[in-house]
């Protein structure tokens, strides 16, 4: 399927309903939602996730990408969620680069290896650039960043919460 990437140890496919139990894991886990959702922000609730999915599915039907689920090759397991999306950067649509990675598979180079897959494709959609947007605080998720080839450039303000500007532009 054109949709779907496979990695070194990774399938990364476009989100289905029957993925709602693998976002509950993720997104409820209060390690994850530590750095997804700190202080002054309410936790996820369960009714964030299905919108979550749903925006998810929603979007692969309106842009032809979005957001994958990250399945272990090796025993099926989701670990994750990463891919690309629009997303509004300083009053403008920018393509990001999200990830999140369950707590238990944290430290196994997982998010690092869906950034380098969801970097590829974006050059293979004729992308200008992607970005990433990680809280300054968050080193795991810059140091991610920055093995992926992402450059820090600038900072803006991202759910109401002061975030660090990562680059990948093609091309350049």
């Amino acid at each position: 399927m054109d949709d779907e990437r496979l990695t070194k140890r990774l399938l990364a496919r476009p989100p289905q309903s029957a993925d709602i139990g693998a976002y509950r894991n993720l997104f409820l886990d209060p390690v994850v939602g530590e750095w997804l959702r700190p202080e002054p922000l309410p936790p996820f609730r369960e009714t964030d996730l299905q919108e979550m999915l749903d925006n998810d599915e929603r979007h692969w039907a309106d842009h032809g990408f979005g957001p994958w689920v990250l399945q272990e090759l090796e025993g099926g397991a989701v670990v994750g969620r990463a891919g690309l999306r629009w997303t509004e950067l300083d009053d403008r649509l920018a393509v990001e680069l999200p990830w999140a990675v369950g707590s238990p598979y944290w430290g196994q180079g997982y998010a690092t290896e869906a950034a380098v897959a969801a970097i590829a494709w974006g050059e293979s959609l004729g992308l200008p650039e992607v970005v990433a947007l990680v809280m300054a605080v968050n080193r795991r998720s810059r140091r991610v960043a920055e093995k992926a080839g992402m450059r820090e450039d600038g900072s803006t303000e991202h759910a109401g919460l002061p975030h660090l500007v990562y680059r990948y532009d093609f091309g350049a």
